[in-house]
Parts: structure tokens; sequence; C-alpha cells
């Protein structure tokens, strides 16, 4: 199971594009994007964007990326989400609970990346796979 959590995720997306996401489970559990006639089925998002907002009480992290905001919710999963704060840029990636019902999307975070503390993000991602799908996975 551990080389298809590459499948599950769709590529990094807009958050306004995830607006057009259809839940294609009973439990929410699985998405759909039709793309110039294509339909792709998905698990997981990964977003970036300026963290706007952290409510510590609410437990969640709203972030923006000029084309739409999505809601973090932070699991104990994640360890120092607390660590970020309004106006750092950050990579999210988790499961998509609800794009349609509110101003914002709804994303139940898995991983969560500053990148205002990592000087090689691209050298960075091939061992952002791994740790994700060890931490979906196992």
């Amino acid at each position: 199971m551990v080389g298809q959590f590459i499948d599950t995720v769709w590529r990094k997306s807009f958050i306004g594009d995830l607006r057009r996401a259809m839940s294609v489970s009973h439990d929410d559990s699985q998405w759909a994007i039709v793309r110039n006639g294509k339909t792709h089925q998905f698990q997981f998002v990964w977003v970036q964007g300026l963290c706007t907002k952290v409510d510590k009480n609410a437990g969640i992290i709203v972030i923006e990326d000029a084309t739409g905001q999505a809601e973090l919710k932070i699991t104990t999963r994640v360890k120092d989400a607390w660590s970020t704060v309004e106006g750092d840029y950050v990579m999210a990636v988790g499961k998509l609970v609800n794009a349609t019902s509110s101003d914002r999307l709804i994303i139940d975070l898995y991983k969560l990346q500053c990148f205002k503390t990592v000087t090689k993000t691209e050298l960075q991602w091939p061992f952002e796979i791994v740790d994700i799908t060890r931490r979906v996975y196992h």
C-alpha cells in the first residue's frame, strides 16, 4: 500500500480549482475533478498558501493562495503545527473534507510544512512524499 499514496494525491492545486471537486463516495473520502474531459480521482490534496489565521481554540489554521481560502483542521498527527504564525508561507497536504458548503475549503491536515525554515525546498520534496506516505499508511 505504501507505493499507492502518490495515486491518491491530486497534483498541487490552487484552492479555487478544488472548488470544482465533486465527492464520489458516500463518506466524502473520494473526490474527483474533471479536467480536459478526463476524470481524476483523489483522496488527498496538496495546497500552498499564506497563513492568514491561527485559531488554537477552534483547532484550525486558515491559508489563502489568491484563488481562495482553505481551513486546515489540525490533528495530533501534525507535529509543530502551532509554531505556524500569520504571514508564514506553508505547504499543506491532507484529506479534502468539504469543497462547497462554506466560504473555505476544509482540509483534514496530514502534513504542514512552513517554508521559512527550509532553505532548499526543491530538494526536500522526495522526502516529503516518503514522510507523508509513512504518516498515512503506517
